[in-house]
């Protein structure tokens, strides 16, 4: 990796209007990162990509990986927030723009922002809805929204995700989702009868059995 390394560096430098130099630069930077976790580094030459060639098909890419390590390695949500929006707005044809606007949701979520969350995701899914980014956007969506007290959006959400769902588990994690919706919206009832679906089925059923107890007094009270 070292004579990789030292042979990237030499292209970039040396050889600065080669067509090469800027894939050079992104491969040096991964190599950094990914390789050697040296993450100034890395954001160096990411850095170095697009401020040489900011028109290089390597440039968003760059963009990309920058705000991977901010939000990642230095758990730096807004920096990477800022990345991701200049992103968007300079390469609104990037080739990997779902993964961009995912990232970039992440970002926001760990902002708190679950507005502007809620608004990227909604994007991601209406722009991309083959892409496997969208249908875990969903999944973060509904739980973002509930973790507002979005309920009625959220109950909306579950149960598109229950609809799709392929397999047994993701149908009870959705069913589970659409329980806590219709709780927070106060339907003790339509709650209820959701739990009592998850009855023997869900991963802890002391919890299940809780819940069912708990939702039969209130609907016992006068």
């Amino acid at each position: 990796m070292e004579d990789a390394l030292a042979g990237y560096r030499s292209l970039a430098r040396e050889f600065p209007q080669s067509r090469y130099a800027p894939a050079a630069l992104l491969r040096q930077g991964d190599l950094y990162g990914a390789y050697y976790r040296n993450f100034p580094a890395a954001l160096e030459a990411y850095d170095s990509l697009v401020f040489n060639y900011p028109r290089a098909a390597e440039a968003p890419k760059a963009r990309l990986r920058t705000a991977e390590v901010h939000l990642f390695q230095y758990l730096d949500a807004a920096s990477a927030a800022s990345d991701l929006e200049r992103l968007r707005k300079d390469f609104p044809r990037f080739e990997e723009m779902d993964e961009a606007l995912f990232l970039l949701a992440r970002a926001y979520g760990a902002a708190r922002d679950g507005e502007r969350q809620a608004a990227v995701l909604s994007e991601l899914m209406e722009r991309y809805p083959k892409s496997a980014r969208a249908g875990e956007g969903r999944w973060m969506l509904a739980y973002s929204l509930l973790g507002q007290r979005r309920h009625a959006e959220a109950d909306r959400e579950f149960r598109k995700l229950l609809y799709l769902a392929a397999d047994r588990k993701t149908q009870l994690q959705a069913r589970w989702g659409v329980a806590q919706s219709l709780e927070g919206m106060g339907d003790i009832a339509g709650a209820l009868a959701q739990y009592e679906a998850l009855r023997g089925e869900w991963d802890d059923p002391e919890y299940i059995e809780g819940k069912i107890g708990r939702l039969s007094k209130r609907m016992r009270k006068p």
